[in-house]
């Protein structure tokens, strides 16, 4: 059957979540329609038989005595999916404490049950005072504790002087200027890799401050972080606020927040790919040992799983460093990791493309062959990755009709983008004169001048793919 969105994010939970579901639907505070209880079991009895889902063969489950209506069918599992927000929306209440404080205490409040507000208030505190890193979210639940105590007071009729509003004046100063810190480098941070004329207001006047009241950046790690992180993007030397922003994560690494440590790690990465693009290969080094510090504090995983280019993006930094042995390794252990329908394809072209840089050309044609790759940028590198081996190893046959074939797939392809074909395109011409150059010299009258001319459009074609590797081949002897 087409799916609809209920099932399509139903069927992406995990099993724990999917019983907390059930069970949700199943409690008669939260629903009270029986129909959706019969509905839920009957998913539930085809996803745990491993059968495909089957709207008729659900509602048979269900309600057995019917006969098939659809009319009925697709109001339930309406219903059933906007249950399943509820439940999201619940689910992620129950994870966020300081959101139930506040919302307990100003129903106490509204009701002016004042005594209770009391205790209420204190374990309000002690959850903010267990707060290890005290960021933009913090600060934002500080100013609403604080807004509270003050509201507690004054609802008590008594006119003194309470810290409170100090306080939560304080507070808000505090998250202003983290989620301005944060901001600006998220923007410094996009601006590296999008033409984007980014503002953010006030930034400067908020940095110059800090500066200006080192004692008080000191008590704040979090501002001390993104100030070193927006330094390493807007500073001419951003290398020596690159080497202290790696030193802050490291000192604080047990107690920021992991989605955190995430962002804050990406910038690190950003800033070593800018490095790299500038000519500073070396690091390539700084990358992979970045990686594997991720990998193993698990700070890399979302949902327990890798993408795909950040996969991709360990295994080249792992080549471009010569760390063949480690980067083989990562391949087979961390394979698991990458969502099931992508795993295979992912798999097969990045241990082809180890096996091509380790020069080792017969382990990655045989990796590739017979492999149907199902995206079309796996299918297309893989195909320039046979083409380079088949070069290399003089299979001059195999060479050219993999030539014809990827020249075809390239033309009738839609998922490929104007950039990707231009790429290759460019790309197979370079390569089809370099044939020319290897296998039928004696026809060319002019070698030198031949192969000075091949040079020169290397260098002036734009886009190229595989640019660097067709430069290695020209400083071969022909």
């Amino acid at each position: 059957m087409k799916k609809n969105r209920f099932l399509e994010l139903y069927q992406n939970f995990n099993a724990k979540e999917r019983k907390q579901f059930v069970l949700y639907v199943h409690s008669s505070f939260f629903n009270q329609n029986k129909n959706l209880r019969l509905l839920i079991d009957a998913i539930e009895q085809q996803i745990k038989a491993r059968k495909p889902i089957d709207k008729k063969e659900i509602y048979s489950l269900g309600f057995a005595d019917e006969v098939y209506n659809e009319l009925k069918f697709n109001n339930l599992i309406s219903d059933l999916l906007y249950l399943l927000y509820d439940f999201l929306a619940q689910a992620r209440y129950t994870r966020e404490t300081s959101l139930q404080k506040q919302l307990l205490i100003r129903s106490l409040l509204d009701h002016e049950w004042l005594e209770p507000c009391v205790l209420q208030l204190e374990r309000y505190t002690q959850v903010q005072e267990a707060q290890a890193w005290r960021d933009g979210n913090y600060w934002f639940a500080e100013y609403q504790l604080q807004e509270l105590q003050d509201q507690h007071l004054m609802s008590q009729e008594k006119r003194a002087y309470t810290p409170h509003l100090q306080s939560r004046s304080d507070a808000l100063d505090r998250f202003y200027q983290l989620e301005k810190m944060k901001i600006a480098c998220d923007m410094a941070s996009r601006s590296t890799a999008v033409n984007a004329d980014y503002h953010c207001a006030f930034i400067e006047d908020i940095i110059a401050w800090y500066r200006l009241n080192g004692e008080e950046l000191a008590r704040f790690p979090a501002l001390q972080v993104y100030l070193a992180a927006y330094d390493m993007f807007t500073q001419q030397n951003g290398q020596a606020a690159y080497q202290e922003l790696k030193q802050l994560l490291q000192q604080h690494l047990k107690v920021i927040p992991q989605h955190e440590l995430r962002l804050l790690y990406t910038y690190v990465l950003n800033f070593a790919v800018l490095r790299i693009n500038s000519g500073e290969t070396h690091y390539y080094q700084e990358i992979l040992y970045l990686y594997k510090l991720l990998l193993d504090e698990a700070i890399i995983f979302k949902n327990g799983t890798l993408t795909q280019w950040t996969f991709t993006n360990i295994i080249t930094a792992g080549i471009r460093t010569g760390d063949y042995v480690w980067t083989e390794q990562f391949i087979q252990d961390y394979q698991q990791y990458l969502a099931p329908d992508l795993r295979q394809n992912v798999y097969t072209y990045n241990l082809a493309n180890l096996y091509f840089e380790k020069k080792d050309y017969p382990s990655a044609l045989r990796m590739l062959h017979n492999v149907e790759f199902t995206d079309a940028f796996y299918h297309l590198s893989a195909k320039l990755i046979q083409l380079k081996s088949y070069f290399l190893l003089a299979e001059t046959e195999a060479l050219l009709s993999l030539m014809n074939a990827t020249r075809r797939f390239v033309q009738r392809n839609r998922q490929l983008s104007d950039y990707q074909k231009k790429s290759s395109h460019n790309f197979l011409h370079i390569l089809q004169r370099l044939c020319q150059l290897r296998y039928a010299s004696a026809d060319i009258r002019d070698v030198a001048g031949f192969k000075g001319q091949l040079d020169r459009d290397v260098q002036v074609l734009q886009p190229l793919g595989n640019k660097q590797w067709l430069e290695e081949v020209l400083s071969f002897k022909f």
